[in-house]
């Protein structure tokens, strides 16, 4: 039975690297739990990371504009200085936009060279936290409609599944906005097999204390045929869970995790054409 590759990518520029491993081993428990004769090794993980282009100059920022250091609410306002960096910066043809492109493109590169990863046939889900989503969704557009020459996997023809979570996506499908970042992209592989292209799955997840994110099916009729479904979940410690600090809960979260994991134990259950 052939394996399944999920790639990661995070959403706030302040991330640190190896951030991924906890949420790894946490739907790779829920998934071996799940069913038997499921294995760690049915899944391969990778990380995405590009939070070193721009950790630096936000922590440059915080601490030039915090000069008094009076300015309340630390933690909300680190998520809220990262994804505004991110709404500014993130733009086709800027020298930021090209260097987080050219870093998820390296890093799909090196997930297809993987000894067990077939880069013609093995199916992608992708997990994305935050702004990466705006960033993976525009990305998988452009790979679908590129004539690069590169493989399947690397120009999403394979890609089984679409995890958002903590998604801003919703604010760039503004009338006004007109923004290529704010298209909805479909997640269905053109050489997946015909079962499953049934399977293929573009979810979203949010909590309604989160407000950077939103729902999504609701913004248009092509996000509605594009989003399989939102799911309103409660992430977050004590603490967070009932406020906007949340948006960082998703990662170590149950009601997240689990999820997710059952998503993909749906997506590698028996196939006829995987026997």
């Amino acid at each position: 039975m052939k394996r399944l590759a999920i790639a990661i990518i995070h959403g706030l520029g302040s991330q640190e690297e190896y951030y991924s491993v906890e949420l790894k081993h946490r739907i790779t428990e829920e998934y071996v739990k799940g069913a038997e004769g499921r294995m760690e090794d049915d899944l391969l993980f990778y990380e995405i990371y590009w939070g070193d282009l721009l950790k630096d100059e936000l922590n440059q920022f915080r601490e030039k504009a915090n000069y008094k250091g009076d300015l309340a609410y630390r933690n909300l306002r680190q998520i809220m200085t990262d994804t505004q960096s991110l709404a500014l910066l993130y733009r086709p043809a800027t020298e930021f936009y090209e260097a987080v492109n050219n870093r998820i493109r390296d890093s799909l590169r090196k997930f297809a060279s993987h000894r067990r990863i077939n880069p013609d046939e093995t199916p992608l889900v992708i997990l994305a936290h935050s702004y990466g989503g705006v960033m993976m969704s525009h990305y998988i557009k452009e790979m679908q409609s590129a004539h690069s020459g590169l493989s399947n996997f690397e120009t999403m023809k394979t890609l089984a599944g679409y995890i958002t979570f903590g998604n801003p996506m919703g604010l760039y499908s503004l009338d006004s906005v007109s923004s290529i970042l704010g298209e909805p992209v479909s997640i269905v592989g053109d050489e997946l097999p015909t079962d499953l292209k049934k399977r293929a799955r573009w979810y979203n997840f949010y909590d309604k204390d989160d407000i950077i994110a939103y729902p999504l099916k609701g913004l248009s009729e092509k996000f509605d045929a594009c989003v399989n479904a939102d799911f309103e979940i409660n992430v977050g410690s004590a603490a967070t869970s009932w406020n906007p600090v949340c948006h960082s809960g998703y990662w170590e979260d149950k009601d997240f995790y689990r999820p997710v994991a059952d998503f993909i134990g749906e997506l590698r259950a028996p196939h006829s054409f995987w026997q």
